[in-house]
């Protein structure tokens, strides 16, 4: 059970659905914590219900399974939330999968999968979401850094995340004038349960060393601004939220690093 005395009411009277909060460690379980620590009712979904049950069971909120890539399973989840809580406020949706595949063997399966769960998903997540937030609401749907910054064997993750970030921002145009915000929370690398095995020992080191604050993301930090992105505090929409440490900024070579390219390449080193 989430402890009570430690919310301090940002998101007090309102409803949060939060789609993907199925594993131990995870985004999702992150934000509905947070959420919950703030006053919110919340009503977690995903693909698995016990691991659903368990999260619910532990932190006093709702569940409901629910398979992104079926319109009918998210309308049900909406429908089930408007029924228990009255109102849908916020809407978060951070399921996704993973793919790590050459570009070349890339097959039509997992280009599918990546379609079906991130794009179509986050389509018909917004779909049912704007239909049901009668008073406004916001609604956020995480993504990736690497839908701006390139990296080896992903593009047909990146292209169905930056394909979902740009119909968030066509969202944020249409529903502003009924009161509905929709942004797009970016992470840089987060450690959780879906990189699976990918991560071997030092890597976390090679990434961290392109982040200007010098580590990588934690779902704590991805938590922190999706509270923000929900609460009425926040006056913006159609915007991605990087929570990269600074990693979008693309940097330069630095002037050791010059030289030693330079004394590489020519045997001298540079004055």
């Amino acid at each position: 059970m989430t402890d009570s005395t430690q919310k301090s009411g940002r998101l007090a009277g309102k409803v949060a659905v939060v789609l993907g909060a199925t594993r131990p460690g995870n985004m999702g379980q992150a934000i509905a914590r947070r959420f919950l620590d703030e006053g919110a009712r919340v009503v977690v979904s995903g693909r698995s219900a016990d691991g659903l049950r368990a999260f619910a069971d532990a932190n006093g909120c709702l569940w409901r399974a629910c398979d992104v890539r079926r319109k009918t399973e998210i309308q049900s989840l909406a429908d089930y939330t408007i029924e228990q809580c009255g109102a849908i406020h916020v809407g978060v949706n951070c399921a996704a999968t993973g793919q790590s595949t050459p570009f070349e063997q890339t097959t039509e399966a997992e280009i599918d999968e990546m379609l079906g769960t991130i794009y179509k998903g986050a389509f018909f997540f917004m779909q049912v979401m704007v239909a049901a937030m009668r008073e406004g609401g916001s609604i956020v749907n995480v993504s990736s850094a690497v839908a701006d910054i390139m990296f080896d064997n992903h593009a047909s993750y990146q292209g169905a995340k930056a394909g979902m970030n740009h119909v968030t921002r066509a969202v944020a145009n249409e529903y502003g004038a009924k009161g509905i915000r929709a942004n797009i929370l970016s992470p840089g690398l987060t450690i959780t349960p879906m990189l699976g095995n990918f991560m071997a020992p030092g890597m976390v080191e090679a990434f961290a060393k392109e982040y200007p604050l010098g580590r990588i993301t934690t779902v704590d930090d991805v938590a922190s601004a999706a509270l923000f992105m929900a609460s009425d505090e926040c006056f913006m929409t159609g915007q991605t939220f990087h929570v990269t440490g600074g990693l979008t900024l693309r940097r330069n070579p630095t002037l050791a690093e010059i030289g030693a390219s330079i004394a590489a390449a020519t045997g001298h080193a540079a004055r």
